[in-house]
């Protein structure tokens, strides 16, 4: 593994803006009028998007407001195809690598390379798996069948081996970090302020895994395995399978999501989207197309899942009761879907667009990327989305 710097002139950037349809030009509403809750659809976490899907639940809402608007503020082109989902530390640093396995920390107003980390090790397919930065600064990069630690001067810290390829890390206290990997496992690793860390347990599920895992903060840990949906309880030392459900739909390779009150979502490549109680138990399931997006579960309780027929369905995260939809777009949506404060949503479509409507369904924007959008986007802290596509760009749309 490679470590190294890059002198800000050198980094390939170019400011553009691209043909979009502004908040002058919005389409007429898609979708009925719904009466959206007061508060914000996320909650503030320690950085304004620290992980994959914003936090350790995959809410996938900022608690601040983004863009109105599809002026591009810059692309960046990187070394492969940006499959990989963006984040944002603290100071506003956008971290996001490509499949060519190098972690890029870019300057927020212009795109260029604060500095690169080379792991040296390629990753292919379409899976989008994101970093993660705790909040001490430090940035969890997960390449291949390693998680990588590094300062946020881009310094290695430490190496933790897994036994498969390495999915977003999560955490809900940025201390114990919750990784699974393709194989099913999912592990337990705990950091320290000094750099080091601690492999504290390891659960096998005994299936493929194509999702991360997602956790309540409270010791209750979700990860999807092959069709299944797999609930595991941390107990400190140890850790053991306190349920597993299969609702026989077809393979799911899509993350879960969970809701404030405990009911946890499951996509899959059938006909439904399924969800459960705490316990195990059933508590609805609704009518989808096939979903290679993430569910986003809003702080207030609202479900946001995408699927191939080019819609992003709204439901009631308690009941499955659809309250709205966005869309079609035209294409498939593989693209997990993201929130502003103010409910505006925002995703990137198979036709290599991104897209943003506000919350009564007018589209904001529709920039074209150049390329597919499997990329989880990111929302910064001053307004901009940013994503990934498979011709290798960044975008910054603000």
């Amino acid at each position: 593994m490679a470590f190294r710097r890059t002198a800000l002139g050198l980094a390939l950037v170019s400011v553009v803006v691209l043909p979009s349809c502004t908040a002058e030009s919005a389409v007429p509403a898609q979708a009925p009028t719904v009466a959206f809750p007061r508060t914000s659809a996320g909650a503030a976490t320690w950085a304004p998007w620290p992980s994959a899907l914003h936090d350790a639940r995959h809410s996938g809402a900022a608690a601040t407001a983004g863009p109105a608007r599809g002026t591009v503020r810059w692309r960046r082109r990187l070394e492969g195809p940006v499959t990989p989902g963006p984040v944002v530390g603290e100071d506003g640093t956008i971290y996001v690598a490509s499949n060519g396995g190098v972690l890029h920390a870019l300057d927020p107003a212009d795109g260029h390379d604060r500095w690169t980390y080379d792991a040296k090790r390629p990753i292919g397919g379409d899976l989008s798996i994101s970093p993660l930065v705790l909040p001490d600064g430090t940035i969890l990069f997960p390449n291949a069948d390693e998680l990588v630690a590094l300062s946020a001067a881009g310094k290695p810290l430490w190496t933790q081996t897994l036994p498969g390829r390495v999915t977003s890390p999560v955490s809900a206290d940025g201390r114990r970090v919750y990784v699974g990997t393709g194989d099913g496992t999912v592990s337990a690793v705990d950091t320290a302020a000094a750099g080091d860390h601690r492999l504290v347990w390891s659960v096998d599920t005994g299936s493929a895994s194509y999702g991360s895992v997602v956790t309540d903060g409270r010791g209750r840990v979700y990860t999807t395995a092959d069709s299944s949906l797999v609930a595991i309880d941390d107990r400190g030392g140890s850790a053991a399978v306190a349920w597993r459900a299969d609702p026989h739909d077809d393979l799911t390779e899509v993350s879960a999501g969970l809701a404030p009150d405990g009911t946890v979502l499951l996509g899959t490549n059938g006909h439904d989207e399924w969800a459960y109680h705490p316990d195990g138990t059933p508590a609805w399931r609704a009518p989808r197309v096939i979903t290679y997006s993430s569910p986003a579960v809003t702080a207030t309780g609202l479900a946001y899942v995408a699927d191939h027929s080019g819609q992003v369905h709204v439901l009631d995260a308690g009941s499955g009761r659809e309250k709205t939809h966005y869309g079609p777009i035209g294409a498939q949506i593989w693209s997990s879907t993201v929130l502003d404060r103010d409910y505006r949503v925002y995703f990137g479509g198979q036709n290599g667009h991104a897209y943003g409507f506000d919350r009564g369904g007018a589209r904001l924007f529709d920039v074209d990327l150049g390329g597919k959008a499997d990329s989880y986007p990111a929302l910064t802290g001053d307004g901009f989305l940013v994503i990934g596509s498979r011709n290798g760009f960044v975008t910054a749309i603000g």
